[in-house]
């Protein structure tokens, strides 16, 4: 399975930054998902009851809504807490991302606001696929 950096489709963060003439600095991460058995992710079966009328807890949408083994709970699902299993995880702060147009005008284009969005999803992915290659090697 490849690693993926995974956003849910969210462009606020790109706006953000080209409103307040801020670079992106991005965070990556590999072996977390070494702390938790995911057994399934059930999050279509609770959308499709969200739409039905249950609200989301604290009204947030959780966008993934697993099963899976973990302490203390054991068999739990969903957004519970958890205790991590024990496992090595590697994070990488990579270098920041600027982009050539900044202010209110750049942050409401959006062509701009989805080709700022392409460069970080892309440069971010090729940083994760280079961590996971290195961490594979050692």
């Amino acid at each position: 399975m490849r690693n993926q950096i995974y956003f849910a489709g969210r462009r606020g963060f790109i706006k953000l930054a080209l409103r307040t003439e801020s670079p992106i600095v991005p965070l990556i991460s590999h072996g977390a998902h070494d702390t938790l058995i995911v057994l399934a992710d059930c999050y279509q079966q609770v959308k499709i009851l969200h739409d039905l009328g249950m609200p989301w807890l604290l009204d947030i949408d959780p966008e993934v809504f697993p099963i899976y083994l973990g302490l203390p709970w054991g068999l739990s699902i969903g957004p519970l807490p958890n205790i991590p299993l024990p496992g090595e995880i590697y994070i990488r702060i990579c270098q920041p991302i600027v982009f050539q147009r900044y202010g209110r005008e750049a942050a409401g284009d959006r062509d701009y606001v989805e080709s700022c969005y392409q460069l970080v999803k892309t440069q971010m992915q090729q940083e994760l696929d280079r961590l996971v290659l290195q961490v594979e090697k050692s």
